[in-house]
């Protein structure tokens, strides 16, 4: 049944692909493929001085503030989610689990990156590479925080306020729903409309499966889609407004200004 799950996935990030190529005029001028290198650099290093500001204070405790709060109504959650899935096809849940495997989507991620490549569309390319690059970050700061965490997870019948630092534990925060939030939000940034928000549905969905098959609390659901999200909207942002900047350079007939579209 997963190898079949497994591949009904691959087919649809292939028919994805294909749509999302048809679909968007190709970019006009070459962009330096190196970028897909310094991006990722300038990423990190820029980092503390984006974390270090009031806003980016108030935002994560406002959001760590709201988690805490919801994390009260865990149980409740946690069986409406069971009645919820409860309806839905065996088949569907199977998928929406899968949905969120980091070895099954960070893989798919990468092939669709490198399809990317393969056109001349610019900026089909910047979304798929942005794409990538917000999974692998967002996991590791997720699994960072599951480490230093350490929550119970529901199946474990310790209760949602069993919290034990460098336990081994690892519910806090869903990884699952940090790595589907983290591989839809770029394509949403870089392509907004309506299809490109459906995608947020299958964060939903696999946030209320991982819920009623007792792997994660609600808060713990909320918690990834938060850091998925984040790092997926922060990256997108910052890349698309590199990718607009001046890029000045030398040629033949001495030196050239040119825009990265």
């Amino acid at each position: 049944m997963s190898i079949s799950v497994n591949r009904s996935l691959r087919w649809c990030a292939a028919l994805w692909f294909v749509g999302f190529t048809a679909a968007v005029p190709v970019g006009a001028q070459s962009a330096d493929p190196l970028r897909f290198v310094r991006w990722p650099v300038g990423d990190v290093l820029s980092a503390p001085r984006y974390m270090l500001t009031l806003r980016a204070g108030l935002t994560l405790g406002v959001a760590a503030g709201g988690i805490l709060a919801v994390s009260h109504f865990d149980r409740r959650f946690s069986y409406e989610a069971e009645s919820f899935a409860d309806a839905t096809p065996t088949r569907m849940r199977k998928v929406l689990h899968e949905v969120g495997n980091v070895n099954i989507i960070r893989p798919m991620a990468v092939v669709v990156y490198i399809g990317a490549l393969t056109s001349s569309n610019i900026h089909f390319q910047d979304a798929a590479f942005t794409s990538l690059e917000s999974i692998v970050f967002a996991n590791l700061l997720t699994n960072g925080l599951k480490l230093v965490i350490g929550r119970a997870r529901p199946h474990e019948n310790f209760g949602p306020n069993s919290i034990k630092p460098f336990s081994g534990r690892r519910s806090f925060p869903s990884g699952h729903a940090t790595t589907v939030f983290a591989f839809t939000t770029p394509w949403f940034f870089y392509y907004p409309g309506i299809a490109s928000g459906a995608l947020f549905v299958l964060g939903l969905g696999t946030a209320v499966v991982r819920m009623a098959d007792q792997y994660h609390w609600f808060s713990d659901v909320l918690g990834g889609a938060f850091i998925g999200f984040g790092v997926g909207y922060l990256l997108s942002r910052r890349h698309q407004r590199l990718s607009r900047m001046p890029n000045l350079g030398l040629s033949a007939n001495g030196i050239s200004l040119t825009w990265r579209l």
